[in-house]
C-alpha cells in the first residue's frame, strides 16, 4: 500500500458528552453515511529503548476480527498546533507481529534505518469502543470517530475520551471549523498529545509537561505573504497550545510567561500583516485574545514581583520580618491570581479561543478579502520594507536614550520588543551570522530595558499594596513594612545607573547590526 497523509484534531471530552454529540442534530444532518461502532484492540511495539519513538515513528498492530490484523506505521509531527499531519503506511497482515520491509519498500526506509523487526516488542496497548461516521457540508469530507476506552502500559492505565476529526476531503481549517462547532455545543480541550504518546508516557514515566517556547519559522523567499503570515501565525499557535498543560498540571510560572509570549508574538504578526489580514473574523480573535491576557496578565505580574523583585532581597537580608510580611502578602495575591490562570485552562472558552484562531489561520476571511494584492506577492520585499519600517521606531529615540524620561524609556521597550518578534519572524531570509547579532542585542536590550521597567513600577506597586493593607494593620506592622518597602525600592534604584550603562551598551550592538535586510 502507498504512503498517504494523515491530517486530523482530537477534542478531549467528559465520557458523558460523547453521546451528545452524536445526537446533535445540526451534525446528524451532516452524515453521510450510518454510524458505525467496532471495538478495536491495538498494540504498540518498539525496541526496548524506544527507539522508533525517538524519531517520531509509531508501530502499531490492531486486531481488525478474529484473526485478522492491520499494521500501521506513522511518521510525522505530534500535533503542536492542534492538528496532527503524519505520513501513514497501513496494510493488513497475516500474523500479529511487525513486518517492517513492506513500508520500508513503500517509502519509510530513512524512518526505520537500522530497526531489526526482531527487536521489536509491545510496549503498551489500547482498548477503544469506536463510533465513526463520514460528516460532509458539499466543501468538504470529515471521518468523525467518537472513542471510549483505555492505554494500558507497564502496569498502569489511562482513560480516553476524545473525538478525532480525519481530514477525507479539504482543509485544516474545515477541520478546526468543525471541531468549534462542536466546541460551542459540548465542553471540550483539544488534546495535543496521540493515543500513542499517552502509552508512550505511561510507559517510560513521563516527567510534567514543561513550558514550551517559540520557534522561528522556516520562511522561505519564495514564500507569499500569505504563506508566510500563516507559518508565522501557526507557530504562535503552538507555542499557546503548548503551554496549555505545564500551566493546568504544574501551576508553572514559566508557562504562564510562554503563553504570554505567544499572544504577544501573534498580535505582533497581526499588527505586522495588518493590510493583509484584517477583517471581522480578525476582531473577533483579537477580543478572545483580550480576554485570556486579562487573567494572565496580572498572574505573571505577581508572580514577576515576587521571585524578581522582592526575592533578591529577602535573600540578601533574611528573616527580615517586613521583608517576610511583604512576601507573604504577595505570594497570597499570586497564588489567587494562578487560580485564576489554572481556571482559563479548564474554561470552554479556552478551547474555543484556539480553535477559532486556528480556522481564522487557515482560511479565515482575510483570505477571500479581495484588493489585497500584496497578500500574494513575495515575502522577501515584504520583510525587507516591514523591518525598516520597525527599526525607525527604535532608532530615532535611541539617539537620545539616556535622557529618555522612564515613560519615553517604557515606549521604547514596546518598540524593541516589536522590532525584535518581526526580525524571528524573518530571521530565516536573511544571513544568519547578522541577523543574530542582531536579536541577541536586541534580546540583552529588551532584558536591561524591563529590569528598569520593574524597578520604575515596582515603587507604585508597593505603595498601593501598603494602602490597602494599613486599615488592618496595627502601628508595628505597618511600620515594618513601610521600612521594608524602602529597602526594596532602594535596593533595586541602586542597580539602576549600572543597567542603564549595560542597555546604552546593547543599543549600541544593535544599531551595528541594523541593516542585515537591506
Amino acid at each position: 500500500m502507498a504512503l498517504t497523509t494523515e491530517t486530523e484534531l482530537k477534542l478531549a471530552v467528559a465520557a458523558r458528552d460523547l453521546a451528545r454529540i452524536s445526537r446533535l442534530p445540526w451534525l446528524r444532518a451532516m452524515r453521510r453515511a450510518p454510524a458505525r461502532t467496532r471495538y478495536l484492540t491495538s498494540l504498540y511495539h518498539d525496541t526496548h529503548d524506544g527507539r522508533l519513538w525517538g524519531r517520531g515513528v509509531t508501530v502499531r498492530v490492531r486486531a481488525k476480527g478474529a484473526g485478522d490484523w492491520v499494521q500501521t506505521v506513522k511518521a510525522g509531527g505530534q500535533g503542536s498546533d492542534g492538528v496532527f499531519s503524519r505520513v501513514e503506511w497501513e496494510d493488513a497482515i497475516a500474523e500479529p507481529v511487525p513486518d517492517l520491509d513492506r513500508p520500508r519498500a513503500a517509502g519509510l526506509e530513512a524512518a526505520l534505518a537500522g530497526v531489526d523487526e526482531k527487536a521489536l516488542r509491545p510496549r503498551f496497548a489500547t482498548e477503544i469502543r469506536r463510533t465513526e461516521v463520514r460528516l460532509s457540508d458539499g466543501s468538504w469530507t470529515i471521518l468523525m470517530a467518537l472513542d471510549r476506552g483505555t492505554v494500558t502500559g507497564d502496569g498502569r492505565d489511562e482513560p480516553i475520551h476524545e473525538v478525532e476529526l480525519e481530514l477525507v476531503e479539504g482543509t485544516a481549517g474545515d477541520l478546526y471549523r468543525l471541531g468549534l462547532r462542536i466546541a460551542e455545543a459540548v465542553p471540550v480541550r483539544m488534546e495535543v498529545r496521540s493515543k500513542a504518546a499517552r502509552g508512550h508516557d505511561l510507559v517510560v514515566g513521563a516527567s510534567s509537561p514543561t513550558p514550551v517556547k517559540g520557534r522561528p519559522p522556516a520562511l522561505r523567499p519564495d514564500m507569499t505573504v500569505a504563506g508566510s503570515f500563516q507559518a508565522i501565525a501557526a507557530g504562535c499557535l503552538s507555542q499557546m497550545i503548548g503551554n496549555v498543560r505545564p500551566l493546568w498540571e504544574c501551576r508553572d510560572g514559566e508557562a504562564v510567561h510562554q503563553m504570554r509570549v505567544a499572544m504577544r508574538r501573534l498580535r505582533s504578526a497581526m499588527t505586522t500583516f495588518g493590510p493583509v489580514v484584517a477583517g471581522p473574523e480578525l476582531e473577533a480573535v483579537k477580543t478572545d485574545l483580550r480576554w485570556l491576557m486579562g487573567i494572565l496578565g496580572p498572574a505573571r505580574d505577581a508572580d514577576v514581583f515576587l521571585t524578581e523583585i522582592l526575592s533578591p532581597v529577602r535573600a540578601c537580608f533574611p528573616g527580615d520580618r517586613g521583608l517576610e510580611s511583604l512576601s507573604g502578602l504577595f505570594a497570597a495575591r499570586r497564588d489567587a491570581r494562578f487560580d485564576a490562570a489554572v481556571a482559563a485552562m479548564a474554561d470552554p472558552r479556552l478551547a474555543r479561543l484556539l480553535l477559532r484562531v486556528g480556522a481564522w489561520i487557515e482560511d479565515g476571511d482575510w483570505l477571500a478579502a479581495p484588493d489585497r494584492p500584496i497578500r500574494d506577492g513575495p515575502v522577501l520585499d515584504f520583510a525587507r520594507t516591514t523591518l525598516q519600517r520597525r527599526w525607525r521606531k527604535v532608532a530615532k529615540p535611541a539617539r537620545r536614550f539616556q535622557r529618555l524620561s522612564e515613560a519615553k524609556r517604557h515606549r521604547l521597550r514596546i518598540q524593541v520588543k516589536k522590532v525584535r518578534y518581526t526580525a524571528e519572524f524573518f530571521v530565516s531570509l536573511f544571513a544568519r551570522k547578522p541577523a543574530k547579532r542582531f536579536l541577541s542585542g536586541l534580546s540583552d536590550l529588551q532584558d536591561d530595558l524591563g529590569a528598569l521597567n520593574d524597578v520604575a513600577v515596582a515603587g507604585g506597586v508597593l505603595h498601593n499594596t501598603l494602602a490597602e493593607q494599613r486599615a488592618g494593620d496595627d502601628v508595628a506592622a505597618a511600620a515594618e513594612r513601610a521600612w521594608a518597602a524602602g529597602l526594596v525600592t532602594g535596593w533595586h534604584r541602586r542597580d539602576a545607573a549600572e543597567r542603564m550603562d549595560h542597555a546604552a551598551r546593547s543599543l549600541e550592538r544593535v544599531r551595528r547590526a541594523a541593516g542585515y535586510w537591506a
